[in-house]
């Protein structure tokens, strides 16, 4: 192999390892949004930002042909190599920091863990992979990760291989999960399950691998290497992900059940109220003739204090057929209809002040999504006070209709937790709750809009700020 081919199949080798570290950074991000719940928003500007890795990657290169000798250039690569990651995870701890918009030094920790381990994984599942498909014997290894080690075609090969593998993740997990804003809360238990799995799926494949030549047989390595890939690859690649993925995905859809119920009920509601409002109409239509002909009788006979109370009965009819709630949105109106009835039957105080004049302009779904989870909390927040009440503001900008509801609260509690998307909740059943107000907020996003929760020791506030033009 000449130098000229030398030099370009290691700037190639370069770019796909820098890209693949930049893919797995952006990665990390969206497995933390989708799988993990936490709260974080993938910007432009946070991409572009995931870049600085390849800028210090460029800077590492030109130092090293700048300052050090081509003699012992493996060792000098070696510790080279180990300096510029250390750099780079220093550097995505950095840009973590500023993706989550929660508990920002914890989950930075947490996601530069994560970004560690995915590293290692697709690291050893790429190198293992290339000493399986060229024959796995001790000869391999060494010339691999002992003479050769970062340059030849083999680590080509395990550069290419990784940045496939890592490039489909990305892939599958962008398009299949965050544009569509698809999110599969996983579990605490499956989490540690899985990173128990990626573990034994990192270290056991090596053993044979490292088992000095006298202790077994080139042949009896390569076989037992081909079983622990057999086996390592259908399970860890297949079955472990799509058994958490899938309890997630189970969650998910209990979650998305109970809000399309909530919206059906909505409908059946306002198709049973709109029937009998009809019904209601057409009575009072046919003995308005009546009535107004008794009344004016009454006022031509001179009974006049009669005839003001038969008006008066005729008007609180009148009254009895318009709606209790009225906001200027009609499905905003069942909803809250429906929840003020369940409200007032637990003796909870609730009171509508405002209107959205034009309507409030979103889906159906998402109008349930925010406004019958955050009723349904408010509620069952202010049962637990010896004075329960929920109130429910609208007013409105130039741009935007800001809504509020308040509710009295036995004690201050930790807005942040509430609105993140962790699952955070007081209850005992923490598997099935905690995903109302996290609802809420994708809800709001989804809409473009703003939400902002305040506590204090006997109120809690939950603000949301819709566009008045979408």
């Amino acid at each position: 192999m000449t130098e000229t081919t030398t030099f370009i199949i290691d700037i190639i080798m370069s770019v796909l390892s820098n890209l693949q570290f930049i893919i797995l950074l952006l990665l990390i991000v969206i497995i933390a949004a989708c799988f993990l719940g936490r709260y974080v928003v993938l910007t432009k500007k946070l991409a572009i930002s995931s870049l600085g890795i390849l800028v210090l990657s460029i800077i590492g290169a030109v130092i090293m042909n700048l300052f050090f000798d081509e003699d012992d250039t493996n060792d000098i690569y070696i510790l080279w190599n180990s300096i510029l990651n250390i750099i780079m995870y220093a550097y995505s701890f950095v840009f973590y920091l500023f993706a989550f918009k929660e508990k920002r030094f914890l989950r930075a920790v947490e996601a530069t863990v994560c970004f560690y381990l995915l590293t290692l994984y697709i690291s050893s599942f790429s190198q293992l992979t290339v000493v399986y498909f060229s024959g796995g014997t001790f000869e391999v290894f060494s010339e691999i990760f002992i003479d050769g080690f970062g340059t030849g075609p083999l680590w080509f090969a395990i550069c290419a291989v990784g940045f496939l593998i890592t490039s489909a993740l990305f892939a599958v997990a962008y398009f299949g999960f965050y544009r569509p804003k698809k999110y599969y809360i996983i579990g605490i238990p499956y989490r540690i399950l899985f990173v128990v799995w990626v573990a034994m799926f990192v270290i056991l494949p090596f053993v044979p691998a490292i088992l000095p030549p006298e202790d077994i047989t080139l042949e009896h390595r390569y076989q037992l290497m081909s079983l622990m890939f057999a086996i390592g690859i259908v399970v860890l690649g297949l079955a472990a992900p799509v058994m958490v993925v899938v309890s997630a995905a189970d969650r998910a859809l209990r979650e998305k059940n109970k809000s399309q119920e909530t919206y059906l009920s909505a409908e059946l509601e306002y198709i049973g109220r709109y029937k009998r409002k009809q019904t209601e109409t057409q009575q009072f239509r046919h003995d308005i003739k009546n009535n107004l002909a008794l009344t004016q009788m009454m006022l031509e006979e001179g009974h006049f204090d009669e005839a003001k109370e038969h008006v008066s009965d005729m008007l609180g009819n009148v009254s009895s057929l318009s709606p209790k709630y009225v906001t200027g949105d009609e499905m905003l109106d069942l909803i809250i209809s429906m929840k003020a009835d369940r409200m007032d039957e637990a003796n909870i105080r609730f009171t509508l002040d405002g209107v959205a004049d034009g309507g409030l302009n979103i889906k159906p779904m998402d109008m349930c999504s925010i406004f019958a989870n955050a009723l349904d909390n408010a509620a069952e927040a202010a049962s637990k006070c010896p004075d329960p009440y929920v109130s429910f503001s609208i007013r409105r900008t130039d741009k935007f209709f800001v809504i509020k509801i308040t509710n009295s609260a036995s004690g201050k509690v930790d807005a942040g937790k509430l609105l993140s998307a962790s699952g955070y909740t007081s209850k005992t059943d923490k598997e099935h709750h905690g995903f109302g107000l996290m609802n809420v907020r994708r809800a709001v996003e989804n809409c473009d809009g703003i939400i902002k929760a305040e506590s204090e020791d006997s109120s809690f506030t939950l603000s949301v700020m819709l566009p008045r033009n979408r």
